[in-house]
């Protein structure tokens, strides 16, 4: 914005009024969803990333009970995004006070709303999610949790202390194990690893082992369910999203926090909107052929020679 009142002459504040209006007037998700009639493949990787927002309410409530660098995260809001993974389309995003069971099934009642064809969803261990979903579009969604937050999650309870390295070293090797197996690319491969990995527990004998095997008898039926049901090509991971999330905060950086609740929604579905009408660039391997197309198009989308910011809500 500052660039923009150099090169105009007007002062910073006039360009924020600006901004404001513009952004204020562009269409959500349920609109672009009615207009072009996106074909999503079904496959939704999801998340929620913390974006800080301005409370003045919160702040005159404060009274000096935080320290300055407490205050800075005193508010913190969640956008909540998914990804469509065939096409990296971005079929509906919300901005919510938090990542809990009600938002979440308000994020998928709008979802729904769109029609969009949900056939699973890829997303982190908050046990919410999966709830939320089967609540709003049935028990017959699949769900895939994360296999590399899991195993994150797993190397968190490993000791810290220089004297129990041996058992730390053991442990390791053990999830490691649990990897190959979550992580195999056949039904069959993970079968051969789950026999090695029972072979290795047997020799295992720190009490942590118990726990890190309960943990994953827990979760294996959605750490593998995009072995379970190959016809679906589902990642394992949620990558999709923690790229999607990286690319935000590069943009979030210099913004610090927003100054209101309504200019960090329209700001958040401006970023949105100019990320589905924007052509990938540096996609590798299998992902080669999206290059020079938008995500929109790749979901079957007419949208050349069409300006986003023209378009109204």
């Amino acid at each position: 914005m500052r660039i923009l009142a150099r090169r105009y002459g007007h002062t910073k504040k006039t360009i924020q009024r600006i901004i404001h209006r513009l952004i204020a007037k562009l269409p959500d998700s349920s609109a672009i969803a009615a207009k072009f009639r996106p074909h999503w493949s079904g496959a939704l990787v999801f998340d929620g990333k913390v974006v800080r927002v301005y409370d003045e309410l919160s702040e005159r409530l404060n009274q000096g009970a935080f320290t300055d660098q407490e205050w800075r995260w005193r508010h913190k809001m969640r956008w909540l995004c998914g990804v469509d993974h065939g096409t990296g389309d971005l079929p509906h995003y919300q901005l919510a006070e938090e990542e809990g069971k009600i938002d979440l099934v308000m994020y998928f009642n709008g979802l729904k709303a769109l029609q969009y064809p949900l056939k699973a969803v890829i997303a982190d261990g908050n046990p919410s999610i999966p709830e939320a979903v089967k609540f709003v579009f049935g028990e017959d969604i699949v769900f895939q949790r994360c296999t590399r937050h899991f195993i994150e999650d797993l190397k968190r309870l490993l000791p810290a202390d220089d004297q129990r390295a041996t058992e730390r070293s053991r442990l390791e090797e053990l999830i490691l194990c649990i990897q190959r197996v979550i992580e195999a690319d056949t039904l069959e491969d993970a079968g051969q690893h789950l026999v090695e990995l029972h072979r290795y527990s047997l020799s295992c004998r720190s009490p942590l082992k118990r726990q890190l095997l309960a943990m994953f008898e827990q979760a294996k039926p959605q750490l593998t369910a995009h072995l379970l049901h190959p016809e679906l090509h589902l990642p394992h991971t949620s990558n999709d999203a923690e790229n999607l999330f990286r690319q935000l905060m590069l943009r979030l950086r210099t913004i610090g926090r927003f100054a209101h609740y309504r200019y960090a929604r329209d700001y958040l579905n401006a970023w949105a909107l100019w990320r589905r009408f924007t052509p990938f660039t540096d996609c590798r391997g299998s992902r080669k052929s999206r290059n020079h197309k938008a995500p929109l198009e790749l979901a079957g989308c007419e949208i050349s020679n069409i300006d986003f910011l023209r378009l109204t809500n």
